[in-house]
C-alpha cells in the first residue's frame, strides 16, 4: 500500500466486540482487513481470498477468540472482488453461516456467466490493443485458482436501505455503486464498516463494469462514487472500519480530500488528452501509468476513463464513436 501519508485521523484499535485480522493479498493494495463481531449473530466481514496462508491465519485468528469457522453464523461480503470474497466458498462447505453481499455483486461471487463479446467490445472501445487484450485471459485464469464460489442458495444480496443484524447489533445497509457496482457499507451510531468505499490510504479505484444495457456498454463508474459521498458525510462516524489500512475517523475531512484528489486527476488528464490530440483511453493510460502490467492495465484504464467521464460531463473533452473511442479537449 502507499508509503504516503494517511488522507485522514487513523485510529489505534476497533471499537469493543470486533476484532481484526490482516490476510495476505498478491496485489499492491497490500493485505485486506476481515472484521470479526463476536457477539451473536457471530459475523466475519469479508473473509480474504483462497491462499492456504490465509486459511490458516483465519483459522488461527478465530481459535483465538474462542472461534472455528463453523461457529460463524454469518459473513458479509462488501463486494465481489477476489481479495475480499475468496474464501466464500470454503467457508460454506465449513460452516453453516449465511452469506450477504449487496445486491449488483451476486453475479461475480456466484461466478455466473458474462457476455465475453461484450466486454472485448467495451474494452476495445477503451482502445487496449490485441496483443495486451490476448494476455488477459491467463491473468484471469490465475485469479480463478484464488476464489471459491458459494452455492446460490448460500448468498442472499441484501437491497439499499434495508437492516441486517450482526455482532449482536442492527446495522443500516448501504449499497452503493463506485467502487463496485453493489458494493455494501454497514453503520450503526458511531461506527462503519466500509469496505473499499472509503479507505484511509488511497482512493478506492473506479472499476470498470460492464453494463449491456447502456450506450457505452459500461458503467461509469467514478460519476456514481461521488454522487454516494454525502450520505457518508453526513453519517460521520466516530470510527469507520476499512477493507484495507487502519481504523480512521473524520470522513468530512476525507471526503474533501478526496474531491480534491480526482479534481486535481481530471485537470491532469486533460492536460494530456490538450497534448496528445484525439486519443484512446489506453493511450492515455500509458503516459499516466507506464509501468502497469497484467490484470493491473486494467486498473489504469479504469483511472482513466472514470476522470474522462468528469471531464465530459463538464464539457471540456469530447468522445467520438469510433472504435476506439477517441477523446479529445473540446
Amino acid at each position: 500500500m502507499s508509503g504516503k501519508p494517511p488522507l485522514t485521523e487513523v485510529l489505534l484499535s476497533p471499537p469493543d466486540g470486533i476484532r481484526h485480522v490482516e490476510l495476505p493479498t498478491p496485489f499492491p493494495v497490500g493485505p485486506v482487513n476481515a472484521w470479526l463481531l463476536t457477539e451473536r449473530p457471530i459475523t466475519l466481514v469479508d473473509p480474504g481470498m483462497y491462499f492456504p496462508e490465509s486459511i490458516g491465519l483465519l483459522e488461527d485468528f478465530l481459535a483465538a477468540n474462542g472461534l472455528r469457522v463453523s461457529d460463524l453464523d454469518q459473513v458479509v461480503l462488501t463486494h465481489g472482488h477476489p481479495d475480499h470474497f475468496g474464501l466464500a466458498g470454503w467457508i460454506a462447505e465449513n460452516s453453516t453461516a449465511t452469506l450477504v453481499c449487496g445486491r449488483g455483486e451476486e453475479g461475480k461471487i456466484l461466478d455466473r456467466p458474462w457476455n465475453a463479446d461484450h466486454a472485448r467490445r467495451v474494452v476495445g472501445d477503451l482502445g487496449l490493443p490485441e496483443d495486451v487484450l490476448l494476455m488477459l485471459p491467463a491473468a484471469l485464469e490465475l485469479m480463478r485458482t484464488m476464489i471459491t464460489h458459494p452455492a446460490e442458495d448460500r448468498l442472499e444480496p441484501l437491497e439499499d436501505g434495508t437492516r441486517l443484524e450482526a455482532g449482536g447489533r442492527m446495522f443500516d445497509v448501504h449499497v452503493t455503486p463506485g467502487h463496485a457496482q453493489g458494493h455494501l457499507s454497514l453503520s450503526r451510531d458511531d461506527l462503519l464498516l466500509s469496505g473499499d468505499h472509503l479507505l484511509p490510504l488511497i482512493t478506492p479505484n473506479p472499476s470498470i463494469e460492464f453494463d449491456e444495457t447502456s450506450e457505452l456498454g459500461r458503467r461509469r463508474s467514478l460519476v456514481e462514487y461521488l454522487t454516494t459521498l454525502d450520505r457518508f458525510t453526513k453519517l460521520d462516524p466516530g470510527s469507520v472500519l476499512p477493507g484495507h489500512g487502519p481504523a480512521f475517523r473524520d470522513v468530512p475531512g476525507l471526503v474533501r480530500r478526496m474531491r480534491e484528489h480526482h479534481r486535481e486527476r481530471a485537470a491532469h488528464i486533460h492536460d494530456v488528452v490538450t497534448r496528445l490530440g484525439p486519443s484512446s483511453v489506453y493511450d492515455v493510460s500509458r503516459v499516466l501509468f507506464p509501468d502497469l502490467d497484467g490484470m493491473s492495465v486494467m486498473l489504469g484504464l479504469s483511472e482513466v476513463v472514470g476522470h474522462l467521464d468528469l471531464l465530459f460531463d463538464e464539457g471540456v473533452v469530447v468522445r467520438s464513436d469510433d472504435h476506439p473511442n477517441l477523446w479529445a479537449a473540446a
